[in-house]
Formats: C-alpha cells, sequence, structure tokens
C-alpha cells in the first residue's frame, strides 16, 4: 500500500473514531461552540437615586492676618478668632460643633518699589480655621455673619448632609435591583423567554453626595442683611449587576 494511501485511511478513522465518540457521549457541534456558563442568561444593570433633606450643616470659617512680624500676625489673629469662637457659643453652639481644622503660618517676600534700589521684606502670614456644625440649619447665614461681624474674613465651603446615610444606601441598593429586575423582564419578554431564577447580583461602587453649597469667599466686615442660604437635598446613587437565567 502506498504511504499515500496509509495517510487516507489513518484520516479516515479519526473522522469515524470521532464521529462514534460524539454520538455516545450526545455531544454536538452547536453545544461545543457554546460557552456553558453563558449559555441562557439575561445580564443587567441596575441603577437608582435616592434623595432626602439634610439634617446637619457644616461650615468651615477662616481667620486670615499678615505682618512682617510673625508674632504680631499670630497675636492678632488669635484675639480675632476668640472673638469669633466666643459670638459662636454665645450664639448657642457647643465645644464639639465649633472645632479647629487647620492652622497654618507662613513668610513670603514683598518688594518696595517706592525705594531706589527696590527693597525686599518678609510678610507673615497666619491662618486660623474652624469647622462648623449644626443642625439648625435655618440659621446657617446668621452663624456666617456673626462670624465676620467678629473678623473672620473667610467662609471656605458650606456642605449639607443626613445623619441617614447608611439607609439611604439600602434604600438605593433595593431600588437598583428593582431596576435590574423590570429590564430583565423586558428583554424577556422581547425574546420571548421565561426567567427562571437569579444567577448572581455584583454590587458596584455606591456614590454618595452630600449637598455643597460653592461659598467661598473673604470678607471685611458683614452685611446688615442674613446672608441667605438654601440647602439641597443630598443623594446617594447605587448600582448593581444581576444575572438571570431564563
Amino acid at each position: 500500500m502506498s504511504r499515500t494511501k496509509k495517510g487516507l485511511l489513518a484520516i479516515s478513522c479519526a473522522v469515524i473514531l470521532l464521529l462514534s465518540v460524539m454520538v455516545l457521549t450526545g455531544l454536538d457541534f452547536n453545544t461545543a461552540a457554546q460557552s456553558p456558563e453563558h449559555k441562557g442568561v439575561i445580564t443587567v444593570t441596575g441603577d437608582a437615586v435616592v434623595t432626602a433633606a439634610p439634617d446637619t450643616a457644616y461650615i468651615t470659617l477662616g481667620v486670615e492676618t499678615r505682618d512682617q512680624s510673625a508674632e504680631t500676625a499670630s497675636r492678632q489673629n488669635a484675639e480675632i478668632m476668640t472673638n469669633v469662637i466666643k459670638a459662636l457659643k454665645e450664639f448657642g453652639l457647643s465645644d464639639t460643633e465649633v472645632t479647629t481644622s487647620g492652622y497654618y503660618i507662613y513668610s513670603y517676600q514683598e518688594s518696595d518699589r517706592t525705594t531706589e534700589p527696590i527693597s525686599y521684606y518678609t510678610v507673615y502670614n497666619v491662618r486660623n480655621q474652624v469647622n462648623v456644625k449644626t443642625t439648625q440649619l435655618e440659621h446657617v447665614g446668621t452663624i456666617i455673619d456673626l462670624a465676620i461681624k467678629e473678623g473672620a474674613n473667610q467662609v471656605q465651603g458650606i456642605s449639607f448632609d443626613t445623619v441617614n446615610k447608611a439607609d439611604l444606601q439600602l434604600k438605593a441598593l433595593e431600588n437598583a435591583v428593582l431596576q435590574a429586575g423590570q429590564k430583565a423582564e423586558a428583554i424577556a419578554k422581547g425574546a420571548g423567554v421565561t426567567i427562571k431564577e437569579i444567577v448572581s447580583i455584583t454590587e458596584q461602587s455606591e456614590y454618595y453626595a452630600p449637598y455643597t453649597e460653592a461659598y467661598a469667599f473673604r470678607a471685611s466686615a458683614a452685611d446688615s442683611a442674613i446672608t441667605p442660604i438654601n440647602p439641597g437635598d443630598v443623594e446617594v446613587k447605587a448600582r448593581v449587576i444581576v444575572e438571570y437565567k431564563f
């Protein structure tokens, strides 16, 4: 028998053997080509946003002073901040509601161009910041005005939050799963199949956003009118990925 005929005979035997195995095991080409873990699965994402009215306000106030003497700048700053804190406590805020968040001293060079030659000197900048926490949301503007009246010349920001953050996060996750189920049912209906069960649920990163007022300025004196502050809602976003078997 020639070498070519022997090769063809070997190939024929191999094909017959493969077909025999497929018949015995019930395997077919279509099944083998599919990924078993993704057969009969619908994968959807569910998103939800939960909002709530804030119940707590956070305000960052500051006093900044400058002088060619570090000692003088520091002393002036301390006097002003003492008056600011005293006014806030007389208003009704406690020690735990008014806390120091930062104290900084740095220097830089200034020039006097009225002299010949130009002269240079050192200026010391002292900054003291306090955080104010209050549940008196209706008095946030008044608190700011009191601080400015006593010499505070910086308001770094205002944010509003809620103590029920954990409850909001759970509710957002619950709503996200419900939305995922609605989307999966719509897809199954369009495809003419019936969902049997949930295969898996994966939580994506949650997003929590306290409401922040864009409020940063330097002032030298308080205006006669009360500063208007209107807090918005805080919100929690959640996302899940759900796989359903049909």
